[in-house]
């Protein structure tokens, strides 16, 4: 099979030639350790771990206050959307100016022959969540619900044009992007979900013609149902700290493909190489035995994940995935 027919198999519940593998992201440095120092872009990455998908991305943006920390990596301090005045601050570029996904069309020209590419972005609860702050949004559910509801609103309309104008680049999928939950929870209630996001959620969904998945790390086990009404095809990455993707195949496997969950919290960042064989393997059995999976880590390849342990995956995906 080419990369686009296995993950498209996988997509439809059916079982390829061998597992796919892809990720949401992974960070540019993960390329230092493999390639020792040698010019490569992004995409040599993908293609020296052998994954059949890559991604190319478009989001409105987050406002919400930005800091370095010691190490170097920004992180966001808090939202910056705390009052009706500050909607003023929101100005999101024009979602059907053609220009906007001119680096989506350069990713399909370059790679679509080799690779199936999705395209990345999210459906307006991550930018809410993030723009207003938890604290700013959790007093806002009982003070002031029509401003969740407004930025909710605005994001979701932009999202839902911008993606209708990306599915004439020639992309093979969109993958929506919303973290709502912890290890423990979500992060509202699975009420809140269905009456204020859900509905948002689908003026996404109702424009997307091509296959579709879904990524939100921690325990979305509350909300699983509502995902897969929602039409999604592959849910992700099944966190391993907070669901047991055992359960979830023989829960959900009937009905959406899953993607994951190789451990981010230990495995990949503190494993041994043996480790990470052993879990890629487990995953690969229990869950991919009859199709309807994608390997993946259980969020993205990051910088401090170890070369020798994201080449393991690699190699314990050839060696087992075809099983």
């Amino acid at each position: 099979m080419t990369s686009r027919e296995r993950v498209l198999t996988a997509l439809r519940l059916g079982k390829p030639d061998r597992v796919p593998f892809m990720e949401w992201y992974y960070d540019r440095e993960v390329g230092d350790g493999i390639f020792g120092g040698r010019p490569f872009v992004r995409e040599d990455i993908a293609e020296a771990l052998c994954m059949d998908g890559i991604g190319t991305y478009a989001g409105p943006p987050v406002y919400a206050e930005k800091r370095v920390s010691s190490a170097g990596r920004e992180y966001e301090a808090g939202g910056l959307l705390k009052t009706r005045d500050d909607l003023s601050l929101i100005r999101l570029p024009n979602p059907r100016d053609p220009s906007l996904l001119d680096h989506v069309k350069r990713t399909v020209e370059r790679y679509g022959d080799r690779f199936f590419i999705f395209l990345g972005t999210n459906s307006g609860a991550d930018c809410l969540l993030r723009g207003m702050g938890l604290d700013n949004f959790s007093y806002a559910l009982q003070d002031d619900l029509g401003l969740v509801e407004e930025i909710l609103d605005i994001y979701s309309g932009w999202c839902a044009d911008m993606v209708a104008e990306a599915q004439k680049t020639g992309i093979d999928a969109v993958w929506l992007a919303d973290d709502i939950a912890f290890t423990t929870a979500l992060m509202f209630s699975a009420e809140f979900f269905r009456e204020v996001v859900k509905p948002r959620m689908r003026r996404v969904m109702d424009g997307i013609r091509l296959p579709s998945l879904y990524h939100s790390d921690g325990d979305i086990g509350p909300v699983m149902d509502d995902l897969i009404e929602l039409g999604f095809n592959g849910i992700h990455p099944i966190d391993p700290t907070a669901m047991d993707i055992g359960l979830a195949k023989a829960r959900w496997g009937g009905r959406v493909c899953l993607v994951g969950n190789i451990d981010l919290s230990y495995t990949l960042v503190l494993g041994t190489p043996e480790e990470v064989e052993t879990e890629v393997r487990d995953r690969v059995e229990k869950v991919g035995y009859n199709g309807g999976f994608i390997l993946s880590s259980a969020n993205s390849l990051t910088d401090y994940c170890p070369t020798a342990n994201v080449l393991a995956m690699r190699d314990a995906l050839l060696k087992y995935g075809a099983s």
